[in-house]
């Protein structure tokens, strides 16, 4: 028989999908669909001839073992009797998200006593789970020896058949598989695979990277983050040249910035004007670049539309890109306004730089 292929045209509503789905799911079929990074392929982990169906299918190694996809993090805790302190700060850093977890497990699905999870960002990916009822395992969609599948026709065309389900969600957004990181007993930590978080994230030392976002970084961003940088030395009792130290680092940046330019005269007028002033005289202009959103934790943007374009290049961080305001409003530019709307929008940058310090210094 062909293999059904279910197209979702609306992502913010494919209930009927997933239903079919995990029906399918449920009586031992295999069903490819998308994740933020490539295509997967899932089984029931608790339906031994299916799993077995699919090793086969893909080539795989038995001795090699698959992802548990999970919606939550409550199968993990029911595996792994002792989760190590590294790996419960790597869930907390980059779950949901493009993060496969190589942990100590005492479940039947472990292969030599170690077991993968992978908590999802993408809600298609994370709602399969739920509809099937239990864990999943799934590999990416790919015979073992060829690269992911990006999309359903890649898919299809390296298993035209075998499969009972694809899911056409249309091309997996990040593109990059996930990375996949073995935390071991003694908290030791291994990148065995290299993905769409890099290594240097993983490995470092746990610090909050903040990057503030707007269109030339001469006007909002600069002061939103000599702001954030005064409110987090106020919480932890510190001088602001003491943050590095203490494990925050706050930067801003300009989706068309020119760099190299100063923070406009009228940004570094006002915030000389506050009690005690603030200066942006050593500030210089710097373009979003794919190295500063890598190393950002958090990303506040000052309008939608900013977001939108960091997330049509980076869509595996949408948990870490938020807009400043706290209600979810533009902060519009105030270029060409007159003074007084430069002290406005310190009053309104300031109340969200208390939140965000608030929020990051607990």
């Amino acid at each position: 028989m062909p293999t059904e292929v279910l197209r979702v045209l609306d992502r913010a509503a494919f209930a009927g999908e997933l239903e079919r789905a995990g029906k399918i799911l449920r009586r031992g079929g295999l069903v490819a669909f998308p994740t933020e990074t490539v295509y997967g392929i899932a089984v029931l982990a608790s339906d031994p001839a299916a799993v077995e169906r699919l090793y086969r299918l893909k080539g795989r190694p038995a001795g090699k073992a698959m992802t548990l996809m999970i919606a939550d993090c409550a199968p993990v805790r029911e595996r792994c009797p002792q989760i190590p302190p590294r790996a419960v700060e790597l869930m907390k850093r980059f779950w949901p998200g493009p993060l496969t977890l190589v942990l100590p497990s005492a479940a039947p699905e472990g292969r030599g006593g170690m077991i993968g999870f992978r908590l999802p960002a993408h809600p298609l990916a994370r709602g399969l789970v739920r509809a099937a009822g239990v864990p999943l395992l799934v590999p990416s969609a790919n015979p073992s020896d060829r690269p992911p599948a990006r999309t359903a026709e890649e898919v299809l065309a390296y298993f035209p058949e075998g499969l009972d389900l694809v899911i056409d969600g249309g091309p997996a957004e990040g593109g990059e598989a996930s990375t996949v990181v073995q935390v071991q007993e003694d908290d030791t930590v291994v990148v065995l695979r290299e993905g769409a978080i890099s290594a240097a994230r993983i490995l470092e030392p746990c610090r909050e990277r903040l990057l503030f976002v707007c269109t030339g970084n001469t006007d909002r961003s600069p002061i939103a983050a000599a702001l954030v940088r005064r409110r987090l030395a106020q919480r932890l009792s510190c001088a602001e040249e003491q943050l590095d130290a203490r494990g925050y680092e706050v930067v801003s940046a300009g989706l068309a910035a020119d760099p190299g330019r100063r923070a406009s005269r009228k940004a570094r007028q006002a915030v000389r004007e506050l009690q005690p002033p603030l200066s942006l005289d050593a500030h210089r202009s710097q373009r979003v670049s794919e190295a500063l959103v890598r190393g950002a934790t958090r990303i506040f943007c000052m309008e939608r539309s900013h977001a939108q374009q960091v997330l049509a290049f980076f869509p595996h961080r949408v948990r870490d890109v938020a807009l400043i305001d706290p209600e979810g409003r533009d902060v519009p530019d105030p270029v060409a306004e007159p003074l007084e709307a430069y002290r406005r929008l310190i009053g309104r940058l300031d109340a969200a730089a208390a939140l965000i310090a608030a929020a990051v210094v607990r």
